[in-house]
C-alpha cells in the first residue's frame, strides 16, 4: 500500500508540471534548507552567542532530542502523521522562536535567546525531514543530482550571506525553513502515506527487511563523520563565525558533473571514499602546518565534509523511498545522530582552538590523531560495510491480505499439512509452529500478539527464528514459498 501511495503521491505531482516539475521542486526546497542551516552557523548562533556562550550546545542538543523523540513516536504510532502538523509546526516554531531570539537579544536575555534558538533549531529540523520526504518521491537518479546540485547552490549563495547585513541573513534565516515547507508540501501529502492500522515497529516484525534499525551502521556513521564537520565547522573560526574556504567550490562541482553526466544513480559507496579522502588529506595538512587557517587545509576539509553532507542525504532519501513506511523515522532518526555528531564535533573544535592558543603543537597532534581515529574506524569498525548495499538491501513493506476466517470450500487442510511439513523439515518448535501457521494465513504481528497473548518481544522473537529457520526474509516470501508446496 506505500508503494501505491507513492505513485499517486508522484503521480498527482507530475500531472501539476511533468516530470520535471516534482525534481525543480525538490532542488529548490533543499537549496533553502542547506542555506538556512549555513545561516544558522554563520549569522544567527554567532549573535545568540553573545549574550549566552553555549547556545549553540544546547539548542542542538533540544533539537536532536526532538527530533529523535519524533523518530521513535512515527515508530511505534499506529496512524499517519498528517503533513500539515509537520508544514504549520515549522511555521509556529520559526515565528515564535524569532520573537523569543529578538527579544532575547534586546533584553540581553539567556532565557529569551536560547529558548528562542532551540525553536527555531526543532523547525529547521522538520523542515529538513519535510524536504526530504519530498524527495522520496524522485527517481534515485534524480534524487542524487537534485542533492549535488542542491549543495552546490546553496555553497554559491554562503558568497551573497558574507555580503549581506546581518539583518537580511536573520530574515533569511527564519524565513527560508517555511519556504522549503511550503515547496515540499505539493509532494510530501502526508508524512508517512499508508493506510495500515498496524505502526512501522508491528510491521517491522515481519518485514524485518524493510527497516534500518536505529543502531545500524548507517547512524553511527553520521554520527563519526558529522563529528568531523562540527569540528572543521568551528575550529579556526573568528568570533564565533565559521571560516568560509570557497576554494572548495571546486571540487563539489568536479563531483555534481560527475553525478549529472552518469546515466546511473549517484554511487553512494564511490561518494563516501572520495569524502573520507579529501578528508584526510585535510586533517593531514593541517598536522604539517600547524595552523588551524592554512587555506589548503580548510578547502579540503570544507570539500570532504560537504561531499559526505550529500552522501548523508542521499542515503537518508534512498532508503526513504524503497520503504515509505518506515521513511518518517529514518529521516529523523538520521537528523537527530547528525545534529548530536555536529554539536560533538563544534565542541572539540573551540576546545582545540583554546588548547592552539597556548601550545601551538596541540594542533598538529590533535589532527594527526583525528586522521588515525579515521583510518582505524574505515578500516576495522566499518570494514566491509556498504552504503550502496545498504540501500539495496531494504526491501519494500508489502501488505499481506489477512485472512480473517476459513473459506467456504477452501483448501484450508491443504494449507495445515502443507505448514506442517515444512515446520517438520525446518524442525520448528511448537510455539513456533504455532506462529507460522497464523503467518501462513496472512496474519499480522498484532494479531499474533494477541491471539498467542505474548508480548511485542516475544512475536518478534519467534518470527524471527521462523524466518531463519525457513530461509525467506519477508512475510510475502514465508506465504510465497508455502503456496509453492502446494
Amino acid at each position: 500500500m506505500g508503494n501505491i501511495m507513492q505513485r499517486a503521491m508522484l503521480a498527482k505531482a507530475r500531472a501539476c508540471g511533468g516530470e520535471n516539475g516534482p525534481t525543480m521542486l525538490c532542488a529548490l526546497a533543499l537549496t533553502l534548507t542547506f542555506s538556512e542551516y549555513w545561516l544558522l552557523n554563520y549569522s544567527a548562533f554567532p549573535l545568540f552567542d553573545l549574550i549566552f556562550i553555549w547556545t549553540r550546545e544546547v539548542s542542538a542538543c533540544v533539537g536532536g532530542a526532538a527530533l529523535a523523540a519524533i523518530a521513535v513516536l512515527s515508530f511505534w504510532r499506529s496512524h499517519p502523521l498528517d503533513g500539515r502538523i509537520f508544514t504549520w509546526g515549522v511555521v509556529f516554531l520559526m515565528a515564535v522562536g524569532g520573537a523569543l531570539c529578538v527579544a532575547g537579544t534586546l533584553c540581553d536575555s539567556v532565557f529569551l535567546t536560547v529558548a528562542g534558538a532551540s525553536l527555531v533549531t526543532v523547525g529547521g529540523g522538520l523542515a529538513n525531514i519535510c524536504v526530504g520526504l519530498a524527495c522520496t518521491g524522485l527517481t534515485l537518479r534524480r534524487a542524487g543530482i537534485v542533492v549535488v546540485w542542491s549543495y552546490v547552490a546553496s555553497f554559491v549563495l554562503r558568497g551573497l550571506f558574507r555580503i549581506l547585513p546581518l539583518e537580511a541573513n536573520l530574515a533569511m534565516f527564519l524565513l527560508f525553513p517555511i519556504g522549503a515547507v511550503a515547496l515540499s508540501a505539493r509532494l510530501s501529502l502526508r508524512v508517512r502515506d499508508f493506510s495500515s492500522s498496524d505502526s512501522p515497529a508491528q510491521i517491522s516484525i515481519t518485514s524485518p527487511g524493510s527497516f534500518v534499525p536505529f543502531g545500524h551502521q548507517v547512524f553511527i556513521s553520521l554520527v563519526v563523520f558529522r563529528f568531523v564537520y562540527g569540528y572543521s565547522l568551528t575550529f579556526g573560526e573568528v568570533d564565533r563565525v565559521p571560516v568560509v574556504a570557497f576554494s572548495a567550490l571546486a571540487a563539489l562541482c568536479a563531483v555534481a558533473v560527475c553525478v549529472f553526466a552518469s546515466s546511473k544513480p549517484l554511487s553512494s559507496d564511490g561518494l563516501f571514499r572520495v569524502s573520507i579522502l579529501v578528508s584526510v588529506a585535510g586533517f593531514l595538512v593541517l598536522s604539517i602546518t600547524g595552523t588551524p587557517r592554512d587555506a589548503l587545509a580548510s578547502s579540503l576539509l570544507s570539500a570532504g565534509t560537504g561531499i559526505f553532507e550529500i552522501l548523508m542525504y542521499y542515503v537518508l532519501i534512498a532508503i526513504g523511498a524503497k520503504n515509505p513506511t518506515g521513511a518518517l523515522s529514518v529521516f529523523a532518526w538520521g537528523n537527530a545522530m547528525a545534529s548530536w555528531g555536529t554539536i560533538l564535533g563544534a565542541v572539540f573544535g573551540r576546545v582545540t582552538n583554546e588548547a592552539y592558543r597556548t601550545d601551538g603543537t596541540v594542533l598538529a597532534i590533535i589532527s594527526a590523531a583525528v586522521v588515525f581515529v579515521l583510518v582505524a574506524y574505515v578500516l576495522f569498525v566499518l570494514g566491509t560495510f556498504s552504503f550502496s548495499k545498504t540501500i539495496e538491501s531494504v526491501l519494500p513493506s508489502v501488505d499481506v491480505k489477512v485472512v480473517e476466517g476459513k473459506e467456504e470450500g477452501g483448501d484450508e487442510g491443504s494449507l495445515e499439512e502443507r505448514c506442517g511439513r515444512l515446520a517438520t523439515d525446518a524442525c520448528l518448535t511448537e510455539r513456533e509452529r504455532e506462529v507460522f501457521l497464523l503467518l501462513a494465513h496472512g496474519r499480522n504481528a498484532r494479531y499474533i500478539q494477541e491471539t498467542l497473548v505474548v508480548s511485542y518481544n516475544t512475536v518478534k522473537t519467534h518470527v524471527s527464528h521462523v524466518y531463519a529457520k525457513l530461509g525467506v526474509h519477508s512475510h510475502q516470501e514465508l506465504i510465497d514459498l508455502v503456496e509453492s508446496k502446494g
